[in-house]
């Protein structure tokens, strides 16, 4: 352990959009205010601006390409190092992880000596393929950091990741910004969105891509016409699905059910609704899901890694199977009981306020950093 300054790198595929990113500017960010040095690498991504606007740099590599890409990947982040030495290499993929891995071994080769670089791996979607061939180019790093029980359970039995190395830190949220709706927020948010009083509102926050399963949504529109007319489902995000979705929306005439906005600060949206639906076949814990209940509504999801954490049956919110009839069933019984919603949504905000607060997630980050960091002498 050591309380001097770290020097963190951080690896990703690319710049690209969702709460991947979200958790290396925002935990880079963190780092840079309490002094410590930070950059990150990776391809380039339609979050480019994210990172551009961090207070850490960083360093365009073509990861996404094939093995000359790669290789090349390698030279370019060997050279930056050697003017730019780090503590700990923090991977978000595992080609980054497979980069992270080649980067070590040329540290411990070099003329300056045998320090090591220590690889934190973070699994941000478990359930990954491990199976033959992948499995040769799969690599969880010196210690896997995962954000849930069930992200644990999985690399420990299907991973064959040792026990003893894997930290275990759920992600957190900014409490002092996703604070609980007031009636007057409510209101003031709805009016923007020309929403009535008596509309019911459910909200879709994240990539409109594979594996969010965001289309679900759209079938939800249609099989709860009869039982909640007044239902109006926001779509807030940004992803290859848009078209084909917009296209459907307005083949089967749901314009003024099924709203897509792009990309846009979600916390509005999140004052406005009365639940936050995640019908994903894969997810993390769910950065989104964390940051609406913490403003006072419930959540229903489908049983992914995470949802142990932040899902207490019919206290915090709802879960189903991830399977699509048995969410369609359960979403329309879940939005139909306003004053249930209003409950949950109460003891929602208290749960994750209580237990998963970003200065918690922090505190314990830092605390693995220190524990896995080599500093030069």
């Amino acid at each position: 352990m050591t309380d001097h300054p770290l020097r963190i790198l951080h690896l990703t595929l690319g710049a690209d959009a969702g709460g991947l990113s979200k958790y290396i500017t925002d935990l880079g960010t963190a780092m840079v205010a309490q002094g410590n040095q930070v950059v990150a690498a990776g391809d380039t991504g339609a979050w480019q601006w994210a990172f551009d606007r961090a207070p850490f740099p960083y360093v365009t590599i073509p990861l996404k390409g094939g093995l000359l890409s790669f290789r090349r990947s390698v030279r370019m982040m060997r050279d930056y190092l050697r003017d730019h030495p780090v503590d700990v290499i923090h991977t978000h993929y595992r080609r980054a992880t497979l980069l992270a891995r080649r980067l070590q071994r040329a540290r411990q080769a070099g003329p300056s000596g045998p320090g090591r670089i220590s690889i934190l791996y973070t699994l941000h979607l478990s359930h990954l393929d491990v199976s033959f061939p992948r499995n040769l180019f799969t690599d969880f790093g010196d210690v896997s950091h995962v954000a849930s029980v069930e992200a644990r359970d999985w690399l420990i039995n299907d991973a064959l990741v040792k026990p003893d190395r894997i930290a275990l830190i759920p992600h957190g949220v900014d409490v002092t910004r996703y604070t609980p709706t007031t009636p007057d927020q409510r209101a003031e948010a709805r009016a923007k969105l020309s929403l009535a009083p008596t509309d019911r509102v459910a909200l879709f926050v994240g990539r409109l891509d594979h594996p969010k399963n965001e289309e679900w949504l759209i079938d939800l529109a249609t099989a709860s016409a009869v039982e909640i007319p007044n239902l109006k489902i926001f779509l807030v995000g940004e992803g290859p699905h848009e078209p084909m979705l917009r296209l459907r929306i307005g083949a089967e005439n749901l314009m003024d059910r099924v709203l897509l906005t792009g990309h846009q600060d979600p916390l509005p949206y999140y004052r406005a609704a009365d639940a936050i639906l995640l019908p994903s076949i894969r997810e993390g814990f769910s950065y989104v899901c964390a940051e609406a209940m913490a403003t006072g509504i419930p959540a229903l999801r489908t049983r992914t890694s995470g949802t142990a954490e932040l899902i207490i049956e019919n206290v915090t919110g709802r879960s189903t199977p991830i399977d699509h009839d048995a969410f369609l069933a359960t979403s329309v019984e879940f939005l139909r009981d306003g004053e249930a919603l209003k409950r949950m949504g109460a003891a929602a905000s208290e749960h994750v306020r209580k237990n998963f607060t970003y200065d918690l997630q922090l505190s314990r980050t830092l605390d693995l950093y220190r524990s896995m960091a080599t500093l030069s002498v």
